[in-house]
């Protein structure tokens, strides 16, 4: 998210766009057919708000076959028929409506995952940082591999095995109510700022290939997503995004096939790319303060992505709408393989873009007016004259943004009925209250997103405080939820200490790099384009002006860190710090604590007596299917029976082997 924001911050700076430019940009427009792709796009989405808020609903009301009060309260009476769902609106409750009763499959949800992470910003940010910093950022496939491997063994067995609606409530279990209110109002907070720039940057590439209204493009996109979100929930949202991201990968792909064979095929585009010193995958320079190293890339992007994949909501909620842990981990596979293809495709596009414009770049003279524009740009001028494939790319652009924002407006109203309305103010509403707070997030979420659209490009200080948020988010909530899990022994005090620790460093860096950015204080070092290939009437109506890069030595050095680096420091903050508070605080006593709450790679050094208490941390009235239970490392002793706990508080009996 920081990526996204940092490339946001350098599209509402840019400056005015040129006569000539303008002027070029109108022999590329869209045709009926290129609007109808589009119109398509938005037709679909809402057809299947429509189709799983009422035709595809569940035909009972038991939310999840492992909830006792389920099992309990509806299962028929012999010779008494079951209950007809009472609420003809959409889904049939609200554990249907956010998680879709705990029984999606494996392939939607990996491709929601997918459709969810990766924005039309990914699409249109990601060729422009190869084109202007080179390849080392590609690297970035594999600490993307690696953190599903993290997530699947480290995070995903604890979330699994307690069953909860939203991972913020792991951190009233395993510290206190203080910690869940602390991660989840961060949370909603940062959502609620970066919900008009999902939209916002598409919209201004569809401004730029059509001169359509910005606002009024963002606004109909707006609306169908508040649609099909409010009618369908999460199965809306994920069999959405699944085909959204279908059109999403044709989009780029065919677009990357056509102009790869246009410009001679992949050996023309490397040995340009390679004359222009944009092939670089080993650069082991061990400074922090350059943008992209083989270190930066590898840790930073590893820290980022798991911090984000393995414990955020909007993915924590997904993971848990399948049935069980051997699903979600297929599920996470799935999602890290194809993440990593894509982002591969996104970046070879940066090499063709390139590959393209070696010899007459368009930012220079001024076709475009940010790097973010230089995709729609090409795709315009390369198979413009195709008649349905700007239509194409831009439907694959919209589609992700419409999943990147159906999925924040469930995700943030589930947030805000579990973790701000139950969790902070210890409110139990009834069914129908329920219904109408998740329902009524979902629209004034997306009316707020739709009201900024107006001032997003105007205040660029939002833009700062969203990015720095970010870090905040990422480094503070994936440093508090390692602490709890791979630390057994912090404490109440030690995550609280933490967590504003980590949050304060790493709002510092983040706050303060972005001013110094702004002031131009620190300039990002592009490598070099070139115009000698330009036509004569763009070089003559443009000032070509040689990059002037300032002395950065005088600036703080926190400041001039590379964004690769707010994350992972933000996460060792909070475990230091947190671990040597809990020490210095009296730490956990460990023959007390639940395993369940403990990430099962660490039960092996917990003493024996803490395993008679496992499940007493969860005192809810679930039931936990044996599919979601996750097999835990526990010593064996012959001389004494072990593993099997009995838990009075809610009659669970776990064996574990």
């Amino acid at each position: 998210m920081i990526v996204k924001c940092d490339l946001l911050l350098k599209v509402t700076m840019s400056s005015p766009r040129s006569t000539m430019s303008d002027s070029i940009r109108e022999m590329y427009q869209f045709s009926v057919v290129d609007y109808c792709m589009f119109g398509g796009m938005l037709i679909l989405s809402a057809a299947c708000g429509i189709y799983y808020g009422f035709f595809k609903r569940s035909t009972n009301t038991s939310s999840s076959t492992s909830e006792c009060e389920d099992e309990q309260d509806h299962l028929p009476e012999a010779g008494v028929p079951a209950k007809k769902p009472t609420n003809t609106f959409g889904s049939a409750t609200i554990d249907e409506y956010l998680l879709g009763s705990r029984k999606l499959k494996a392939f939607p949800v990996a491709m929601s995952l997918l459709a969810g992470y990766i924005s039309g910003v990914t699409i249109l940010g990601t060729p422009a940082e190869i084109y202007n910093f080179g390849t080392q950022y590609w690297l970035i496939a594999v600490p993307i591999l690696l953190m599903g491997v993290a997530v699947c063994t480290v995070y995903l067995p604890v979330f699994c095995s307690l069953k909860l609606n939203s991972s913020y409530e792991y951190l009233e279990l395993r510290f206190n109510p203080y910690v869940r209110s602390m991660a989840s109002v961060m949370f909603v907070i940062n959502q609620m700022l970066f919900l008009p720039m999902v939209i916002y940057v598409p919209a201004l590439a569809f401004n730029q290939v059509t001169g359509f209204n910005i606002y009024v493009i963002g606004a109909i996109v707006c609306v169908v997503c508040i649609f099909y979100t409010l009618l369908g929930g999460i199965k809306a949202v994920v069999f959405t995004d699944a085909w959204q991201v279908v059109v999403m990968f044709i989009s780029v792909v065919v677009v990357v096939i056509i102009g790869t064979i246009a410009l001679g095929g992949p050996g023309v585009i490397w040995d340009r790319a390679v004359e222009g010193g944009r092939i670089d995958f080993f650069n082991f320079n061990p400074s922090m303060y350059e943008r992209q190293t083989f270190w930066a890339v590898l840790i930073g992007g590893f820290f980022y992505w798991t911090s984000y994949n393995a414990v955020n909501q909007t993915m924590v909620q997904r993971y848990m709408s399948l049935p069980n842990l051997k699903t979600a981990k297929f599920s996470i596979y799935m999602f890290v393989v194809g993440t990593a293809i894509f982002v591969s495709v996104c970046c070879y596009t940066g090499l063709l873009l390139y590959g393209k414009y070696y010899d007459c770049d368009p930012a220079t003279v001024e076709l475009v007016t940010t790097s973010d524009q230089l995709f729609p740009h090409y795709v315009m001028e390369s198979v413009g004259n195709l008649r349905g494939m700007p239509g194409l790319f831009i439907a694959g652009v919209f589609g992700a943004a419409l999943s990147s924002l159906s999925v924040i407006l469930n995700t943030t109203s589930g947030v805000l009925l579990e973790d701000i309305l139950k969790g902070l103010f210890r409110v139990t509403p009834s069914s129908l209250v329920a219904n109408i707070v998740v329902r009524g997030s979902v629209v004034v979420l997306g009316l707020a997103a739709m009201g900024c659209l107006f001032i997003v490009d105007k205040l660029d200080g939002i833009l700062i405080v969203s990015a720095t948020l970010a870090a905040i988010g990422n480094g503070t909530t994936g440093g508090i939820f390692t602490l709890g899990m791979l630390v057994p022994w912090s404490n109440t005090k030690g995550a609280l200490a933490g967590g504003i620790a980590g949050a304060l460093l790493s709002g510092w860096i983040s706050l303060g790099s972005q001013f110094a950015s702004a002031a131009g204080e620190v300039v990002p070092h592009k490598l070099p384009v070139s115009v000698d290939g330009c036509i004569e009437e763009l070089i003559t109506n443009t000032t070509i002006v040689n990059p002037i890069y300032p002395d950065e030595s005088g600036v703080f050095p926190l400041y001039r860190l590379s964004y690769h680096w707010i994350t992972p420091i933000g996460v060792t903050t909070v475990v230091l710090v947190g671990s040597i508070v809990s020490f210095l605080t009296g730490p956990r006593d460990l023959r007390y604590i639940d395993p369940e709450l403990i990430s099962p790679v660490v039960h092996r050094f917990l003493p024996r007596e803490s395993f008679s208490y496992f499940g007493t941390a969860n005192k809810g009235p679930t039931c936990v299917s044996e599919e979601m239970q996750t097999q835990t490392n526990i010593p064996v002793d012959s001389s004494a029976p072990y593993g099997t706990a009995a838990n009075g508080q809610n009659g669970r009996v776990k064996a574990r082997n």
